[in-house]
């Protein structure tokens, strides 16, 4: 344990002597980046990044030539640290590039794909499905798997990192987090390197801190969280338990809220996903009026606590498992319902809309059906007229008539039995006519007539076609005969109703 202290204390020193000299050279290189500072604009270096990588790599030599075991640990698995290194220092000078020049984002993304491809191919692989404990078996699902989760994780660390010490701080609780995970689980090799990456970020912080004289830059944000997911799957892949890959998901909690946050509102407002915004989560704390260090230090605060929950699974029952996932949950629900983003409160609204509206549709579907079957069931014409008229009234049409077949002596008679305003008249804006037959001979049709200024109709329509109306046509299809429809239909109507009165008015004598 003293090693790993010396080691952590020793990539501190280095990085405080190494960085003034990569701040020159990012002058020197013009490698600024913006921050405004009151009413000034101030140019800050932007290769932070390369100050840490160095310093780690000075570290690691130091380790070299001390002979004990921690140092034997380190030399066995040189490989893996090469494996490690070499598409680690590919993604760090891509955001060293884009530092000094300019990469598009998704230039920077096939970059950080090939470079998580290449340690998939040397065996950094997601072997289980976190949560199900599924184990993997499919290569092409385990290779999709690390994949998305090297990239996604790359990714959310440079998307967070937008104040002063913001990402280097976030870095830092993370890979505590990663190197306790790996020292219980006996993956000496990820302690070495994550309590290095420690050390390098505390010492890197003297300088980025509030108010900042070098950012972290692309160079720094890509190659931490690039390395940090890269451990993070290396330590799951030495552990027999699935918590092992439970672990590092929550401890890099807030970046991967932040970055799923960013999807869904750039999604929500049909924005491309790789043009920047102003409305991170750190933006948004400063635009309700925190200042840079408080807002800093209250996302350092909520990182803390991602990380000390991923702690708490370790060894952990299923309800303190369950109880760190709710309080996760909670903490990044209140954070966001804090921020007040306003694609977040219209998607709710809409969800709460549509769920009204989806209950809605359920009940008036359950009508249909039971309607369907009443008609099934009645004994009369009138009866079966009468159960269609209701249903036609719940699903919130404004009339219904019916006109018998036409007749060779005449124009087809039109009734209006029903209209909800009871005079009859058909003044609609829209009517919709439904054709009733009994095999090839026409019985008639159906009118529903409705106005524009209502709201929608919230049911299937098919349903009223498919499920409503054959029930009241086989009603149809007993009552008339081939000659005398109509008269066929008013007398199997009760005798002095007004049915079978409109009935014999309009063309009883056929």
């Amino acid at each position: 344990m003293r090693t790993y202290l010396g080691l952590f204390l020793l990539a501190t020193f280095f990085t405080v002597l190494i960085t003034p000299a990569v701040r020159r050279l990012g002058r020197w290189l013009r490698a600024y980046g913006q921050v405004r500072d009151g009413g000034e604009e101030r140019q800050i270096p932007r290769l932070g990044g390369l100050a840490i990588m160095l310093a780690g790599l000075a570290t690691w030599g130091v380790l070299l030539l001390v002979p004990n075991d921690v140092r034997a640990q380190f030399l066995s698995e040189w490989r893996t640290f090469v494996i490690l290194l070499v598409p680690g220092a590919v993604v760090l000078f891509v955001g060293a590039y884009d530092d000094m020049v300019s990469v598009s984002p998704r230039q920077k993304l096939i970059v950080e794909a090939l470079a998580a491809g290449m340690v998939w191919w040397a065996g950094f692989r997601i072997v289980q499905l976190p949560v199900l404990g599924y184990a993997i078996r499919n290569p092409l699902l385990s290779f999709l798997l690390t994949l998305f989760w090297i990239v996604a994780v790359t990714n959310s660390l440079n998307l967070i990192d937008g104040l002063d010490g913001l990402a280097a701080g976030i870095a830092f609780f993370v890979t505590l987090s990663v190197f306790v995970v790996s020292l219980i689980q006996g993956t000496h090799f990820v302690s070495i390197l994550t309590i290095v990456l420690a050390g390098a970020l505390l010492g890197f912080l003297r300088f980025n801190f509030s108010p900042a004289t070098i950012f972290l830059g692309d160079s720094g944000s890509l190659f931490l969280g690039f390395v940090l997911a890269t451990l993070a799957v290396r330590t799951s892949q030495k552990s027999s338990t699935l918590l092992a890959i439970v672990v590092p998901f929550v401890a890099f909690g807030l970046p991967l809220l932040d970055t799923s946050l960013t999807v869904v509102r750039r999604f929500l407002n049909g924005r491309p996903l790789f043009v920047a915004d102003q409305d991170h989560i750190h933006h948004r704390l400063l635009q309700n009026r925190l200042r840079v260090q408080p807002a800093v230090l209250g996302l350092y605060a909520l990182a803390a606590l991602f990380s000390l929950g991923s702690l708490l699974i370790i060894q952990s029952t299923g309800s303190l498992i369950a109880l760190v996932a709710v309080l996760a949950g909670v903490s990044g629900w209140f954070l966001t319902a804090g921020l007040r983003y306003e694609e977040l409160s219209e998607l709710n609204d809409y969800v709460a809309r549509a769920m009204q509206s989806q209950r809605r549709v359920l009940a008036n579907q359950i009508l249909i059906r039971k309607a369907a079957r009443q008609l099934e069931e009645a004994a009369s014409l009138e009866g079966s007229w009468q159960i269609l008229t209701s249903v036609v009234e719940a699903l919130d049409f404004d009339g219904l008539s019916y006109r018998l077949a036409p007749r060779p002596n005449g124009p087809a008679p039109v009734l209006f039995p029903w209209s909800r305003d009871g005079k009859g008249n058909p003044n609609h804006d829209w009517s919709l006519s439904i054709p009733l037959r009994a095999g090839d001979k026409a019985l008639g049709e159906l009118q529903l007539w409705r106005t524009l200024n209502k709201g929608r109709l919230l049911f299937q329509f098919s349903s009223l076609l498919d499920t409503l109306i054959p029930p009241f046509e086989g009603q149809l299809k007993r009552r008339f005969d081939a000659e005398g429809a109509t008269v066929a239909v008013a007398q199997n109507v009760p005798r002095g109703s007004a049915l079978q009165a409109n009935l014999l008015a309009n063309g009883g004598k056929g």
